[in-house]
């Protein structure tokens, strides 16, 4: 890697191939379980808590891993990024 944007980009990769790994789980135990073993629906609605009336309609599997992905990168990304970028300083004895 030549310089430090290579080596953040590395780090933000890795994490969100993680959160990639957290989402295709738990949508694991979402197709295994409740559609699988119950035969369950295939289409989801997001709703805001505090106002029912905003919603987001899904279709598919497809459609829940974009935005549940999209939506974790989005919440934890920084501060995954900044606790392994730490983690690798350590690791390099650099401070």
């Amino acid at each position: 890697m030549k310089d430090t944007n290579q080596i953040e980009k590395a780090i933000r990769d890795k994490c969100v191939k993680e959160i990639n790994n957290i989402v295709d789980s738990f949508l694991n135990e979402i197709e295994n379980k409740l559609r699988g073993e119950y035969n369950s629906c295939n289409f989801y609605t997001l709703k805001h808590r505090k106002d029912p009336k905003k919603e987001i309609s899904l279709m598919g599997m497809e459609q829940l891993k974009t935005v549940l992905n999209g939506m974790l990168v989005e919440g934890h990304i920084e501060s995954m990024l900044s606790i392994k970028s730490r983690e690798l300083i350590k690791k390099l004895e650099l401070i």
